[in-house]
């Protein structure tokens, strides 16, 4: 109803506007609450209504139309994923998501009072900070352009003259290894062990397979070398369907005493370190370990990338402030230059 308001409002200020509604543009299928786009046929779509067409266009975002022709939504993020749909649709130069803060922030400004807007960011730094809950951007929005050239852009609506965020294929490298920090704050750790996984094919598969089919997203995971154990990073809220799932799915194992009883640790967050440049510095995860065991903060997990461009800690929630707070410290970055 918004995007429609704002058409008249344009065309009564004489600025010729067509307004255009997204369930006509964007087909999905049907798993309404966070529809998977049909791209193939949605640019079809696109390219067919939007031909010709010499007036500004104002397009609604999020809502959708699946193939059978009921209305599906595009879930969290999901009018600028909207946006990124039709920017690639369309070959635009450009994206500009325009938002109510000055792009993306080294930190959480809610939690780190001295938290700035980074001018640019790397596709693959802002979706490494998009995954671990970085809220202005999401995950989706680069599906659209990892293998494309597309700059995105992130503006304050409420404050046009600020640079905000350029997000690109290339950027400038930073004096920092750690470009910014994020957090995702309603976890809990699950942990299968036994001697019985030790050179069991597929145990590992069964595990994912079982998180999968119960849409349980796994944000996390450590594997030791000698197979006994496996941990996973999921949401609090899936404890409860994760246990039940995975003690039906190794009840056997279970049984003869192959696999232990399942591990679970709640109350826990996970605080992300991204940045292109981590790969060059040497000793960082060293440095972080004992720079938050200095402050008193236990680090319950680790997990980094063969990229290097994400550093994983899990910690207790209670203790997220105090992290993010130390590691935005320019002492801190200074240090492990």
């Amino acid at each position: 109803m918004s995007a429609l308001i704002i058409s008249e409002a344009f065309n009564s200020l004489n600025i010729n506007t067509k307004y255009i509604d997204a369930r006509e543009l964007i087909v999905t299928d049907e798993n309404y609450g966070n529809a998977n786009v049909d791209f193939d046929a949605s640019y079809d779509q696109i390219n067919e209504k939007l031909h010709g067409i010499s007036d500004n266009v104002i397009i609604n975002g999020f809502i959708a139309t699946s193939r059978l022709r009921n209305q599906t939504t595009l879930g969290r993020g999901g009018s600028d994923y909207t946006a990124a749909i039709l920017a690639n649709a369309l070959n635009a130069s450009i994206l500009e998501i325009w938002t109510d803060v000055s792009g993306v922030m080294t930190a959480d400004p809610n939690l780190v009072s001295s938290a700035y807007p980074l001018k640019q960011l790397s596709y693959e730094e802002a979706m490494e900070l998009s995954h671990f809950g970085a809220k202005v951007i999401y995950p989706q929005l680069f599906s659209q352009f990892y293998k494309r050239v597309l700059p995105v852009l992130i503006k304050n609506t409420f404050k046009p003259n600020e640079e905000g965020t350029l997000i690109s294929k290339e950027t400038k490298k930073s004096s920092n290894p750690v470009k910014g920090l994020s957090h995702i704050n309603q976890a809990a750790l699950l942990t299968l062990t036994g001697s019985g996984m030790v050179g069991a094919t597929g145990t590992l598969s069964r595990l994912f397979s079982t998180l999968y089919a119960n849409k349980i997203n796994i944000m996390f995971v450590t594997l030791a070398s000698s197979e006994h154990t496996v941990t996973v990073g999921i949401d609090s809220k899936d404890i409860t369907l994760a246990l039940d799932a995975l003690n039906v799915e190794f009840a056997s194992e279970m049984k003869l005493g192959k696999i232990n009883d399942i591990l679970i640790e709640d109350e826990l967050s996970i605080v992300a370190l991204v940045g292109d440049n981590m790969k060059e510095s040497v000793g960082l995860s060293g440095k972080t370990f004992h720079s938050l065991g200095t402050n008193g903060i236990n680090v319950r997990a680790i997990a980094q990338g063969s990229t290097e461009r994400n550093i994983s800690i899990v910690i207790k929630r209670s203790d997220v402030k105090k992290a993010l707070m130390y590691c935005t410290k320019p002492s801190f970055l200074s240090e492990v230059k």
